[in-house]
């Protein structure tokens, strides 16, 4: 395994290497921003408000923020 990852950046520059290295770590850090504002969806999903009005706020304000407020309003029935 490390003769072909020694294989596949054998000619590229160490600037190149690092580029790609920072920009999969934007990737990685985009990945999980997204997978957080999906759990603040579906917590307003189980507690019957409105999914997409939360996800957008989430998005815009913060995650985690999100969800602590989404748990001290708790459920609109």
């Amino acid at each position: 395994m490390q003769d072909l990852l020694i294989g596949l950046f054998a000619g590229m520059s160490g600037l190149a290497i690092g580029i790609i290295g920072v920009l999969a770590g934007i990737l990685a850090l985009l990945v999980v921003y997204f997978i957080r504002i999906h759990i603040a969806y579906r917590m307003a999903v189980n507690r019957h408000r409105d999914p997409l009005g939360w996800a957008l706020l989430s998005f815009f304000v913060s995650p985690l923020l999100t969800w602590i407020i989404l748990l001290i309003v708790g459920d609109q029935r």
